[in-house]
Parts: structure tokens; C-alpha cells; sequence
């Protein structure tokens, strides 16, 4: 530790030789408008078993989830893409991706997830389907962000400290040629997702399909073969998981944000929502998550 320490110190003191004296002391850089995550939560796991936890099937939720796998390979299945993930590699997955994790290499793991909300996710945009390898500078800023998650009373560090961890991440090389072939139509799922997604009023399935240029049935038979689960149970978790977002995100009434879900009616939402997440909106709004998973 000690040894670390001072090389921190040398490299830093040589790095100040290399500045120059300021020709104008009142211009410098200046930072771009700023979002940074928040309702973060860090968790490892240790076993391939526990990967597809709490959850059985593909999960899907409104959440970024960066993984770092730092031992045993395994694969992700996100979307309709397999990448596989070996030590010392890492990826993030995007708010509304299907993902669950297959073929490990062995039991035994050490896989660190680090789940958060973040109201503008355009800057992230860029890394979806991009694997990275976890560099040094990428482990050391890790490592500094679990180690405040990890102190009492320090919220805004280890947000600050993930948002330089992504930045991180964004200026790294991608890891080429990792992707499966996909087993349908490439993009689908995201087709989808974008359609359901970019409405203030819910599509049918009808709809959807026929932006796609397919029928109903053959949507519906292609999307449960694909996902494992049926676009009608599918496209209600994406309205009820978009009402998370907007009630963690945004300060919108709960009746506004049931409408903007497409719920006829606060009751109809409000029992829909309890009985998928176990609390009431207005709970979840206050940080009651009894069923919400973390990843």
C-alpha cells in the first residue's frame, strides 16, 4: 500500500513539471452540463448460480448495470446478442435491455455489478453492445468507488466517482469481434422496446407489427421464441418499468405518471404496480422497494 502511495506521488509531481504557467489565469476548461447517477448500489456475486438472481428469466428494468467480471468467463445474453466475458473484461447494460448470463466457465466467480438511475442517458448511448477491458486506471477508479459505497456518509463521492468511472469506460478501447451470431432478426427487440417506449400512448401489438412490416402472430411467435416470454407480458413490464423511471427521476404526480404508463385509471396502476413490485407508487417514490431488484 505504501508502495502505491508513492508512486501517486512521483507520478503527480511529474506531471506538474509538465504544466505550463497560465498566458490567461481566468480561462480554462469548463465543464459540459453534468448528469450524474444516482440510487446507486454495488453488490458482488460468487457463484454462476446466483447470476440470474433474484429474478428466474430475463430481467428487464429501467436501470443501467455496469458489470466487471474479474474472475471466470461468462456469457451475456442482452438483447438478441450473446457476448462473452472473460476476466478482467467488463460491460454495461442499458435501461430496458433484455439480460440474463449463460455458459459459465465454472462455478466459482467474482463479478461486481454496479446498478444506477441517471436521468440523461444519450452520453451512454455509445457503449451499448460494447465490451471493454478493465485497464488499470479503470480497476484503480473502481476500486476507489467501492471503498466510499462502502463508508457511511458518502453518497456524493461515490457518485462523482461513477461518473468518472463511466467516463473512463467511454474513453477505453472496445473489445471487437466478441458478438454471437444473433438468433433473429438483429435489432428486434430493441425495434420493439423503441416503439413501445417512444409513445405517451401504449401500442397493441397490431401496431408494433405492423410498423415492423410483419404480422401480429408472427411477432408475437418470433419475440416469445427470442425472449422466452410473451410481447404482452413483455410490453406491460415495460410500461409498469417505465413508471419506475419517471417516479425515481422525475417529480410528476403518481395519477400523471400512471396516465403517461397508460393505465386507465390510479387504481388500475396502483394494483398493477403493487403486485408486480410488492409497495404501493407513491412507497416506491419514497424509497420503499421491497421487491425492487438491485440488477
Amino acid at each position: 500500500m505504501a508502495a502505491t502511495h508513492t508512486a501517486r506521488i512521483l507520478s503527480l509531481d511529474k506531471l506538474a513539471n509538465l504544466l505550463p504557467s497560465p498566458l490567461r489565469p481566468l480561462h480554462g476548461k469548463r465543464a459540459a452540463p453534468l448528469a450524474l447517477p444516482d440510487n446507486i448500489i454495488c453488490f458482488c456475486r460468487r457463484s454462476a448460480a446466483d447470476l440470474n438472481r433474484p429474478q428466474s428469466g430475463r430481467a428487464l428494468h429501467h436501470r443501467f448495470v455496469l458489470i466487471l467480471a474479474l474472475e471466470t468467463a461468462v456469457t451475456v445474453a442482452v438483447d438478441d446478442r450473446a457476448i462473452r466475458l472473460n476476466p478482467g473484461e467488463g460491460l454495461l447494460v442499458l435501461p430496458f435491455q433484455f439480460h440474463d448470463y449463460i455458459q459459465p466457465g465454472r462455478e466459482e466467480l467474482r463479478w461486481l455489478f454496479i446498478t444506477f438511475d441517471m436521468v440523461d442517458a444519450a452520453p451512454l448511448q455509445a457503449l451499448r453492445f460494447r465490451p471493454f477491458v478493465i485497464t488499470p486506471v479503470i480497476r484503480q477508479t473502481g476500486a476507489e468507488l467501492v471503498e466510499a459505497y462502502l463508508t457511511r456518509g458518502e453518497g456524493d463521492l461515490t457518485s462523482l466517482l461513477l461518473a468518472v468511472l463511466l467516463q473512463r469506460i467511454r474513453q477505453a478501447e472496445p473489445i471487437l469481434r466478441r458478438h454471437q451470431k444473433p438468433s433473429v432478426t438483429p435489432g428486434m427487440i430493441m425495434q420493439v422496446n423503441q416503439l413501445a417506449l417512444g409513445t405517451d400512448q401504449p401500442l397493441s401489438a397490431k401496431e408494433i407489427a405492423s410498423s415492423l412490416g410483419i404480422s401480429a402472430s408472427h411477432l408475437r411467435a418470433r419475440f416469445r421464441a427470442s425472449c422466452g416470454v410473451s410481447l404482452g407480458r413483455h410490453l406491460r413490464r415495460l410500461r409498469l418499468e417505465k413508471a419506475c423511471g419517471l417516479l425515481r427521476l422525475s417529480q410528476r404526480r403518481v395519477t400523471e405518471v400512471g396516465d403517461l404508463c397508460g393505465f386507465t385509471s390510479i387504481y388500475s396502476f396502483s394494483r398493477a404496480f403493487h403486485t408486480a413490485y410488492g409497495v404501493s407508487p407513491m412507497a416506491y417514490r419514497h424509497g420503499d422497494r421491497a421487491r425492487k431488484p438491485g440488477s
